[in-house]
């Protein structure tokens, strides 16, 4: 530097005479505009530097608000204003590199009617209450262990009044009608689906292997506890309506709902329980009640119907017993039902579980399980059992009076808690003549 100070010296020295040469002139100018670029490349190699070491451990909210400063108009301005711009910029990095402010907390946004699902926790720290859509908030209370299997009386007892209702004359109509032309074409359904299983390359017989199996008697019935698991892959699509798959199912909801304090996932766990059994025990009495022959033991066309089989025949040979109505899809059907009633704001899950409803109705055409007209009626049952248990397992949470919070999910009253259906029996006296006592009365 000491050369170019003296060179800038002697340079002021010949213009400060009378009549400064045009040389000397020259000189000055080119002079001058170097030392402002060499002045404005040590800023500018001062400020990369200032900004490369503080943007390195400056937060992210220093970051985003140096993008937004660099976009703004300042960065058009020039002259002073660009110079003010950059040792502002400047002072802001240095300054950050020593301090190093604490990002500010993002401000979660308030619930909308777009983001309905909330699920606070109790002061016991668990899930009771949940907003599945605007205004629509369900309380689920935390069963007792195994308490469905009680449930299941009131759910049968429950059904005939819910089933035979004057709303549901369309649905019983359409199921006759449904029904009957399936059983026109039952053998040609029947015929095509195992047809087009030969085209795929299918298996039609229905083979598993059995994982455990612990033999069960009761009177000369043979009821073995077994677990098998499917070989091929159209019995991989059957065993989606095996009562295994469906238990599994269930097991896993009570899992989570146990881990997680998820009082909707226990219900679930229990109403998936008693919704299956449920069905089950309806369905196993028609089957009894219809006596109708499989398709693979068929002896004529549509098969055979053999109403009300003794016991001991129906159990000696089951396959010519027990076509209609179906128990895979029935069962299949309350699985589905009761899961996507309760979880209403996850939407993949009926059309996810109608899909598998579907593959599982074409394995059993394929293998001869079933009878396309066994269908409509099985799946009634399950939807109908599915739909009770539901019922039955939460309560609706009315929004307090004169509460505008209520519309977003909060001053919820809370709901009574219903006794059970067995302690909900009433005993009156009676009188007759001679005969005096009381009778207990029950309305399902």
């Amino acid at each position: 530097m000491r050369p170019i100070i003296r060179a800038i010296s002697r340079l002021y020295s010949l213009l400060a005479r009378p009549r400064p040469t045009p040389a000397a002139r020259l000189a000055a100018v080119i002079i001058s505009l170097l030392f402002v670029n060499i002045n404005y490349y040590c800023r500018t190699t001062r400020l990369f530097v200032a900004l490369s070491f503080g943007l390195s451990f400056a937060p992210t909210s220093f970051i985003r608000a140096t993008s937004l400063t660099a976009s703004g108009p300042h960065i058009a301005a020039s002259g002073p204003s660009l110079g003010a711009t950059v040792a502002d910029t400047l002072v802001l990095a240095a300054d950050t590199t020593r301090r190093q402010p604490a990002p500010v907390p993002a401000v979660s946004a308030a619930p909308t009617d777009s983001l309905p699902h909330i699920h606070p926790r109790d002061a016991a720290g668990r899930i009771t209450d949940y907003t599945v859509a605007p205004g629509v908030t369900w309380h689920y209370d935390k069963p007792k262990a195994f308490r469905w299997a009680f449930h299941i009386p009131r759910d049968l007892g429950q059904f005939p009044k819910y089933a035979f209702r004057k709303e549901n004359t369309d649905t019983f109509v359409g199921l006759a009608v449904s029904s009957v032309a399936l059983w026109v074409a039952d053998q040609a359904i029947v015929d095509w689906s195992q047809d087009f299983g030969k085209f795929l390359g299918l298996t039609a017989k229905s083979t598993q292997k059995s994982l455990f199996s612990i033999p069960f008697h009761v009177g000369s019935a043979n009821l073995p506890l077994e677990l098998n698991v499917p070989d091929n892959l159209n019995s991989t699509f059957y065993y989606l309506g095996d009562g295994w798959t469906h238990l599994t199912v269930a097991t896993s909801f009570w899992i989570y709902g146990g881990l997680k304090k998820d009082n909707r996932a226990l219900q679930t766990s229990g109403e998936l329980g008693e919704a299956i059994f449920s069905t089950g025990l309806v369905v196993q009495a028609m089957k009894r009640l219809t006596g109708r022959q499989s398709p693979y033991v068929a002896t004529k066309d549509r098969g055979e119907w053999n109403p009300f089989p003794a016991y001991s025949t129906y159990q000696h040979f089951v396959p010519n017993y027990d076509a209609f109505p179906t128990g895979h899809l029935a069962t299949a059907m309350a699985t589905v039902t009761v899961i996507a009633e309760n979880y209403p704001e996850y939407h993949f899950i009926r059309p996810l579980g109608y899909s598998l409803m579907g593959l599982l109705g074409y394995s059993m055409l394929n293998n001869g399980v079933h009878w396309a007209s066994d269908y409509p009626i099985g799946i009634a049952l399950g939807y109908a059992f599915g739909k009770i248990a539901v019922r039955n397992g939460r309560t609706r949470v009315e929004a307090a009076p004169d509460d505008p919070a209520a519309a977003h999910g909060t001053g919820l009253a809370p709901p009574r808690k219903p006794r059970p259906w067995y302690r909900q029996g009433k005993l009156s006296p009676y009188n007759y003549g001679p005969f005096t006592g009381a009778s207990w009365s029950l309305r399902w």
